[in-house]
């Protein structure tokens, strides 16, 4: 139902219900956000913890927005600093909450919308955080969006006042959701393979050894590397069985065994060959090596245009928004990073723009086509053809 027939009251009414329900919604993904890259449960311990001090939140402090005001963004018990990103994640989430329900009004449609928004929220701070969008936010969102294309009658991908052929089943809904999960995917599958080969490697360079390591951090779900300043998860570094991370070692540390001459060594998913300075190769298989370690004064490794975590999240947008908003969420994507790069390189902080991945740019651009994706590819299209554009915007 259309809220603009509703009494004023029961309106805004629903609007600020829409709000309050957003803001303890965004208090969950706090959770998350915090505790699923760490690979902690999200539901228990049940009662938020104070990441430094690990003293449990009574309820009366754990209040959405209220409660980091009322305690001026500090721990009620250490007294530690809380982030402002807290009631910020809570705000926003409130915000599109109330935005959803003013876009779709009273359908079923607004809980997928609901579903999805907070796929996003949440999984763009996992990847600004941590460079990785987990399988629970991409493949768990990509089933969610199926099940939805399934459950809720007349189900159009999120666009309003669009509605199937009389004639389209909900099993129809399904495929035409699978499909473009699936055509998602497999576009930016594609570009990751091509970014393989056109971008080559990346090529890092220290002016003196740096400390390197191959770890599992507890919690993570699998290796990080790191080198100075610099990280990256394993599967980010091996997409395709044919990758080689290769390190120039001043030292190196391969469990038990230490190298303390340079040497370089050629990492595979399967095997680390050293090759020492006279020539002489020692492979290892890379399960008998419990870590490694040691220092480094130049590191390749494969580099690529996007990362697999990104194709994942184009599966799931696919599977709630359709294959129209897959190819608008690219280029929306494109556009907002490249602006947003443009900014900070202005403001004179390029580090910045290379600590923020791309999930939250495809997030954002799918954001985008969610509230009025539709109506800017029919302005598009009509400026295009030359036609006047029919109410603008």
């Amino acid at each position: 139902m259309p809220l603009a027939l509703l009494p004023p009251t029961t309106y805004w009414f629903l609007i600020i219900s829409a709000f309050a329900f957003g803001c303890c919604v965004g208090s969950y993904l706090n959770v998350v956000i915090y505790r699923l890259p760490l690979g902690l449960s999200t539901n228990h311990p049940r009662r938020s913890f104070c990441p430094l001090c690990k003293a449990d939140i009574p309820f009366y402090q754990n209040i959405p927005l209220i409660s980091w005001l009322m305690l001026g963004a500090r721990c009620g018990k250490c007294k530690a600093p809380i982030s402002a990103r807290y009631p910020l994640v809570e705000l926003m989430t409130g915000l599109m909450f109330s935005a959803a329900v003013m876009r779709f009004g009273l359908d079923w449609q607004v809980f997928a919308a609901f579903t999805f928004m907070a796929l996003c929220v949440a999984g763009s701070y996992i990847d600004i955080d941590h460079q990785i969008l987990p399988h629970e936010i991409t493949w768990g969102g990509a089933a969610a969006g199926l099940m939805a294309s399934l459950a809720i009658p007349g189900y159009a991908f999120l666009v309003p006042g669009q509605h199937p052929h009389p004639e389209t089943t909900r099993g129809m809904t399904f495929l035409q959701s699978l499909g473009s999960a699936a055509a998602g995917y497999a576009l930016v599958w594609t570009v990751v393979q091509l970014g393989k080969l056109a971008f080559g490697k990346l090529k890092l360079r220290f002016n003196k050894p740096v400390e390197w390591s191959v770890t599992q951090p507890e919690g993570s779900p699998e290796p990080v590397l790191k080198a100075g300043d610099q990280e990256e998860v394993w599967s980010e570094i091996f997409s395709r069985r044919s990758d080689r991370l290769i390190i120039k070692a001043t030292r190196a540390e391969l469990g038990a065994v230490v190298y303390e001459e340079p040497c370089t060594l050629k990492i595979s998913e399967e095997s680390v060959t050293v090759v020492l300075a006279e020539g002489q190769t020692v492979v290892t298989p890379l399960e008998d090596i419990p870590h490694m370690g040691g220092t480094c004064t130049a590191i390749d490794q494969p580099r690529e245009a996007m990362g697999l975590g990104d194709a994942n999240w184009m599966a799931c947008t696919g599977a709630f928004l359709g294959w129209k908003a897959v190819l608008f969420s690219l280029f929306g994507g494109s556009i907002i990073g490249a602006c947003v790069s443009l900014f900070i390189m202005l403001l004179g902080r390029r580090e910045w723009a290379a600590r923020i991945p791309f999930g939250p740019y495809l997030a954002a651009g799918a954001l985008i086509y969610l509230f009025t994706g539709p109506e800017l590819i029919d302005w598009y299209l009509n400026v295009v053809r030359g036609m006047p554009a029919e109410g603008g915007l």
